[in-house]
């Protein structure tokens, strides 16, 4: 039987915590394809996003759509010391279709299986075949202002950076706040603030000149 009073109490106790931790579920990582709360495709979703715009060639722009457990015992253990233990996240890539500088894609906003993690959508980021990985829509439970659209429209301006704290001098794509935002829509740095009624949303990213 552990004794938190002994002189090995703290090691005992940490103990203890770990083990509870590992039998409520909690694991070490973050779930992976293949696991047993890994989201599933829903095969016939109904509620979309329509995202669409343009994307100069050189950008080479991705994008991928996020998930967010919403069932508090689907969490995992980002840091033991700390105490942080964030909700499981997933993500799949969003293929988009392209005729030249035009891109658009229907967002499956309930594109994945709740099931025992009720899974939801938590948003859509974009990015460069490497790093700087940026949010372009994120959830909001904010109620909109009286007047307010749910939709938007913004124009980033991106170029190929090297990251400032990458030793190997990788290069990504980096995106300026946009300056010509719709002040009516719930668009705030470039980042359209998901509503339950929103339906459009129409980004343009612009070249910037190449730079270090």
């Amino acid at each position: 039987m552990f004794n938190a009073r002994t002189s090995g109490g703290a090691v005992n106790v940490s103990a203890l915590w770990l083990i509870a931790l590992l039998v409520g579920g909690c694991t070490g990582r973050n779930v992976e394809p293949g696991d047993r709360d890994w989201p599933m495709v829903n095969p016939t979703p109904t509620r979309f996003l329509y995202l669409h715009g343009t994307v100069d060639p050189s950008l080479d722009i991705r994008f991928r759509i996020l998930w967010r457990a919403r069932n508090a015992d689907c969490h995992w253990a980002a840091s033991w010391i700390e105490g942080a233990y964030p909700p499981y996240s997933a993500w799949n890539p969003l293929d988009i279709t392209r005729n030249g500088e035009q891109f658009h894609v229907r967002v499956p906003l309930d594109g994945v299986l709740p099931g025992r993690c009720q899974w939801a959508f938590d948003g859509v980021k974009f990015g460069g075949p490497t790093g700087f990985t940026t949010t372009l829509i994120a959830t909001n439970s904010y109620p909109l202002r009286p007047g307010q659209s749910p939709n938007g429209i913004a124009t980033l301006r991106c170029g190929w950076k090297t990251d400032p704290g990458n030793v190997e001098g990788e290069r990504g794509i980096r995106c300026r706040s946009p300056e010509d935002e719709d002040k009516n829509a719930s668009v705030l740095g470039g980042v359209l603030w998901w509503h339950p009624e929103a339906r459009d949303f129409e980004v343009h990213f612009v070249a910037e000149k190449d730079s270090n």
